[in-house]
């Protein structure tokens, strides 16, 4: 393991950043330069052996992805993300194969392979390779993720620094939230996703905002913040009011989730450790109240409506609260995929196979799938449906694993993290991969280390 110290992010690189994102406001190509430099430093830090640094990149993944659509900087980015992480991946892989690291301590990643592979063999003739981009290489990225997992071995240091810089690129999104996105007294709030407000797909953007605010959460929870706390807390405070606003409820869902997760774990260590932690959840959950009342308050209660599934049509009685209007339609998808599963039970219909299926069974025209384990299902059949026990399963064992309690809420916070995106945006963002593969990092605590966690 290397000698890393996990110190707050200096001032001047956040300045840098900072500087980065405004420009890029302006000039949307400027994105691809950035992808770039991301690129070549992750193949140099390949290159001299510095695996943690290709870490870093991998951890930073999700809000680079978004932040690019974001900013339309050019449309060969739209999937870079995916295309980055296949990168990283092979670059991981090769720094194993020539280290000869250690032996895997768990072989989930096999298993998945092994349950999906046959099925990518059933739409081959109607092989679409932008379906499969969209569909099957997430989900087989995470498989193999989790195989390179295995044989990691980190120090909290480590991980607390992959952590640190993975949320880094969230300045990106807030710099371009507060310059490009119209002044909120002009935008005209429904009961609906607000793209506006979102400055771009409101779910995707709600999901990495809040990955921002597990990612510094967790820097906090292990005594190792991303800045000064006060500023950590703040910008907790916006990345709340910005979810908020985009009127996406999936991403705030899912990081409050996975917060109250990892504390619950974190407060059953002794009373000390309780009254500490019970005082960061209080400054949690008081941030996160003040942001939904001020947006409410902005948008004349709508939020709140919406959060209670009501739209234009329940609010005048012309139609009842179904389940299909409280979750946006996604009922309706996951219906449409269990039938698809249902009629071909064996191998399911392919990558990608199902887009189609669903717009005959009742989905809107080209509605992608926004749940991942029914697309499992509907996709790829019975190994698809024991591909998504796997993983929803493997974590509990995991986490069981874990020796110190705090350390227990980190990686189910994550985890927690990566299964709820999954159910509510499917594969879209790398959050799941992502998440999910940090979750599952062997990280093994110095002595000195112990008594916090």
């Amino acid at each position: 393991m290397n000698n890393i110290t996990a110190h707050k992010i200096p001032l001047p690189v956040i300045i840098l950043v900072c500087l980065v994102g405004l420009v890029c406001c302006f000039v949307p190509l400027l994105v691809t330069g950035v992808w770039a430099l991301v690129i070549i430093s992750t193949v140099v830090a390949a290159i001299y052996k510095k695996n943690d640094w290709v870490w870093y990149g991998i951890a930073a993944s999700p809000i680079l992805e978004v932040w690019s659509r974001m900013v339309k900087g050019a449309p060969v980015l739209d999937e870079i993300g995916k295309y980055y992480l296949l990168l990283a991946i092979i670059l991981v892989f090769i720094y194993h194969v020539k280290e000869e690291t250690h032996k895997p301590v768990f072989k989930t990643g096999f298993v998945l392979i092994a349950l999906l592979l046959p099925s990518l063999f059933v739409n081959i003739p109607g092989f679409d390779r932008e379906q499969w981009v969209f569909n099957i290489l997430p989900t087989l990225e995470l498989a193999l993720l989790l195989m390179l997992v295995a044989r990691e071995r980190w120090d909290i240091e480590r991980f607390a620094c992959t952590i640190q810089v993975g949320v880094l690129p969230i300045i990106f999104i807030v710099i371009y939230l507060l310059v490009k996105t119209p002044a909120i007294n002009d935008v005209n709030f429904a009961l609906g996703a607000n793209f506006k407000a979102a400055g771009g797909g409101t779910n995707q953007v709600a999901t990495v905002l809040g990955l921002g605010i597990v990612y510094i959460m967790l820097s906090l929870l292990l005594k190792r913040p991303v800045s000064a706390r006060m500023l950590c807390y703040a910008l907790i405070a916006f990345l709340f009011f910005r979810s908020f606003l985009t009127f996406s409820r999936g991403g705030v869902f899912a990081s409050v989730a996975s917060i109250l997760v990892a504390v619950a774990f974190a407060m059953i260590v002794n009373r000390k450790a309780f009254y500490r932690y019970t005082l960061v959840l209080l400054v949690f959950v008081v941030a996160g109240l003040v942001s939904f009342n001020a947006v409410d308050k902005i948008t004349g209660n709508k939020l709140s409506q919406r959060y209670r599934g009501e739209t234009a049509a329940t609010l005048s009685g012309e139609q009842a609260k179904t389940w299909r209007k409280v979750t946006s339609g996604r009922s309706t998808l996951i219906m449409a995929d269990w039938i698809i599963f249902k009629n071909y039970p064996l191998f399911g219909v392919g990558p990608g196979g199902a887009k189609e299926l669903r717009n005959d069974l009742g989905a809107p025209q080209d509605s992608a799938a926004h749940t991942e384990f029914t697309r499992l299902m509907s996709e790829h059949g019975l190994g698809g449906l024991l591909a998504a026990i796997v993983m929803c399963l493997f974590p509990f064992y995991w986490v069981n694993k874990q020796k110190y309690h705090l350390w227990k809420g980190i990686s189910a916070a994550l985890f927690c993290m990566a299964i709820l995106t999954a159910a509510h945006s499917a594969m879209r963002t790398n959050t799941t991969i992502v998440c999910y593969a940090l979750a599952a990092v062997p990280v093994f605590l110095r002595s000195d280390n112990k008594d916090e966690h």
